[in-house]
């Protein structure tokens, strides 16, 4: 168990260590590199740690740690399963694609897979409304709305269902400052699709409906395979943060 343990270590940490070099350097990032140094300790003194955690107060804190831990898989289960099935209808009136992260005027990986189901919806729904949201990041030269107009009209969209919202510099101002653009548009009830990557569809979709949408319904992207447990990692916290402080 010990070398298996230390093995696992070694290769998250790693991992975690070569995404803090490649990519953005972000909680996920932060949270894949100190689980892997975690399990590598835990590896080590495997033999010190089960001694001590055998009995008495530190055997409770033991199975504290381990209940926590079991719910986060748990957890990132939900957030996954919720994620891979799409509610789409292909009648909704408008699409809201929340932004990420751009380099330039470029759209980032991620950014692309919300963008092409955009491009995939508006093929069969082309009436619909598409409002991109996301405002200037940290070290971003233009809005991430700028970056995703451009990136939908290279691609065939229509610009004239393109809305932009460049405010916003969360989920809930996504959703906050897209449906007061929404609700200027349209006088009766509308329906709303809300595209983003699977991971952070649950989020998406309870934020906005938090913030007043009432017809919601989800199509979610993939990410590339060796972010996922980053980004599974650090949106479970988020989620936890928004569950606790409503």
């Amino acid at each position: 168990m010990s070398t298996l343990l230390i093995v696992l270590g070694i290769i998250f940490s790693a991992y975690g260590f070569i995404l803090c070099i490649m990519s953005n350097l972000n909680l996920g990032v932060m949270l894949t590199f100190m689980l892997g140094l975690g399990i590598l300790v835990w590896g080590i003194y495997y033999n010190k740690i089960k001694e001590i955690t055998s009995k008495g107060v530190m055997k409770g804190i033991k199975n504290i740690i381990l209940i926590l831990l079991a719910g986060e898989v748990l957890l990132i289960g939900f957030i996954s399963s919720y994620g891979m099935n799409d509610s789409v209808t292909y009648r909704e009136d408008a699409v809201i694609v929340l932004g990420a992260g751009v380099r330039g005027d470029k759209v980032t990986i991620p950014l692309k897979t919300r963008l092409d189901k955009a491009i995939e919806y508006h093929k069969i729904n082309p009436e619909a409304l598409i409002v991109v949201s996301g405002g200037k990041g940290y070290q971003e030269t233009v809005t991430e709305a700028f970056a995703m107009e451009k990136y939908l009209i290279e691609n065939g969209v229509n610009p004239n269902v393109i809305i932009k919202e460049e405010r916003a510099e969360s989920t809930a101002e996504n959703m906050r400052f897209s449906k007061k653009i929404l609700d200027e548009m349209f006088d009766d009830e509308y329906e709303t699709l809300v595209i983003t990557n699977r991971f952070h569809t649950y989020r998406g979709v309870s934020l906005a409906k938090k913030e007043g949408f009432e017809n919601v319904t989800h199509m979610g992207s993939s990410i590339q395979w060796y972010n996922l447990i980053p980004c599974y990692l650090r949106e479970s916290l988020a989620i936890l943060k928004m569950w606790i402080l409503d």
